[in-house]
């Protein structure tokens, strides 16, 4: 009887220590799931613990290949998708043979390109020649977006296998807008325009749309205001014109050096191209002034914004052929700005006008010229398109050129 007892007690304690330690273990999460394109076969990333493992085969059956791999030595890259998602790329090896799975986003094809659509791709290579490259099916992608970063920081890894450093904002996941807390002051930036930020990593943009629509009521900064806007304006399920023209004049009429230039020149590109408002080329060429030259004391642009504003600039011309002479100029003037945002393109664009002038010996290249020896700016009208080195070069330039424009303003010729 005692054999028999001592027996049991040590079956329980075996019994005990095992679901012991199922319990410390730890626990695998998914982090992606997908079964591929034409193939009953499923591809899988998931962590446990310390460690990452790639998974493929047969979602019925046991995998065919499992590798792992320590978070800390994981092949694990990032590159910016569309809008504010992410996308995450990890790397297996077995042997010659290396197992990359991409995941993200990308922008959707007709009839509406502004949706983001998810993808997943299994790319097989040997000796750095591919032998598969395969696709998952879009409906059965499940990610978890940053966990694999999450897990990387938290053992203390810093960067990606390409060598950039990790980025340090806080990784959410939030609950729709309705179900949140109020937006709170969170060092210069507000928690409800950060949970917009998480929900728009994970691809889910009504959803930030509806936080960064808290964080602008809230009045507690312009962020939230600004990628309502863009999201107003540019996605298509989301569009509504009236609200995206009230988000971006507040950002524009504000004091943000940084988003102002930009909302400025999303604003009056609206009325320029007469996209959700009546074409207005005074309020077009007004906005985008600002958006190139006006803004700010802090000499920040919006590039863009610059080449839009040469556009109104001609488009004024034709309407109003009284400002004829002075059209020119200010065309190049706007060009140049841009240039100093190191846009080759838009430079040769401003050479090319500058070229063209000089070759019709049109009278504003003689008002440059004059206008620069007034000023004392620069060494020639020429040099003013010429791209700057470095920073400081082109934040110098960019002081010159605002004092040129207002100049070329006052310029009766």
């Amino acid at each position: 009887m005692r054999q028999i007892t001592t027996a049991l007690v040590l079956l329980l304690a075996a019994a005990w220590m095992t679901a012991a330690m199922a319990a410390d273990a730890p626990r695998d999460e998914a982090v992606l799931t997908c079964r591929i394109q034409g193939q009953d076969r499923e591809v899988s990333v998931s962590i446990t613990g310390t460690r990452a493992t790639y998974r493929y085969g047969s979602s019925l059956q046991k995998p065919e290949l499992t590798l792992r791999s320590p978070l800390a030595d994981l092949d694990y890259r990032r590159k910016n998708g569309p809008g504010e998602t992410i996308d995450e790329i990890v790397t297996f090896t077995n042997g010659d043979t290396a197992y990359r799975v991409a995941a993200g986003f990308k922008n959707g094809a007709a009839p509406d390109p502004t949706a983001l659509q998810p993808f997943g791709l299994l790319t097989v290579s040997r000796a750095g020649r591919t032998l598969a490259a395969l696709s998952c099916r879009p409906d059965s992608i499940r990610r978890v977006h940053d966990r694999l970063l999450a897990g990387m920081r938290e053992i203390g890894r810093e960067r990606s296998s390409d060598g950039e450093s990790f980025p340090n904002y806080e990784i959410q996941y939030p609950a729709p807008a309705d179900q949140s807390p109020p937006c709170k002051a969170d060092f210069n930036v507000d928690t409800c325009w950060s949970r917009g930020v998480g929900a728009a990593r994970g691809g889910d943009l009504r959803g930030a749309l509806g936080h960064y629509d808290m964080s602008c009521d809230a009045h507690l900064d312009d962020l939230g205001c600004y990628e309502a806007g863009k999201l107003y304006l540019q996605n298509r399920q989301l569009r509504d014109y009236a609200k995206a023209q009230a988000r971006f004049a507040r950002v524009c009429d504000g004091s943000d050096p940084g988003r102002g230039p930009y909302a400025c020149k999303y604003l009056e590109w609206m009325n320029l191209t007469a996209t959700g408002v009546s074409r207005n080329l005074d309020q077009a060429w007004s906005k985008l002034a600002r958006a190139c030259f006006l803004h700010n004391d802090a000499d920040m642009i919006d590039p863009e914004g610059c080449h839009f504003f040469a556009k109104t600039v001609f488009a004024v011309r034709d309407a109003k052929p009284s400002r004829y002479p002075r059209a020119d100029l200010l065309a190049y003037v706007a060009l140049s700005q841009a240039c100093t945002d190191d846009a080759r393109t838009v430079c040769d664009e401003a050479l090319a006008l500058y070229k063209t002038g000089i070759g019709q010996h049109a009278p504003w290249t003689k008002s440059c010229d004059a206008l620069v020896r007034g000023q004392g700016t620069f060494a020639s009208c020429k040099d003013m398109a010429r791209p700057r080195a470095d920073y400081d070069s082109a934040m110098a330039t960019r002081r010159k050129l605002k004092v040129m424009f207002l100049a070329a303003l006052d310029d009766p010729t």
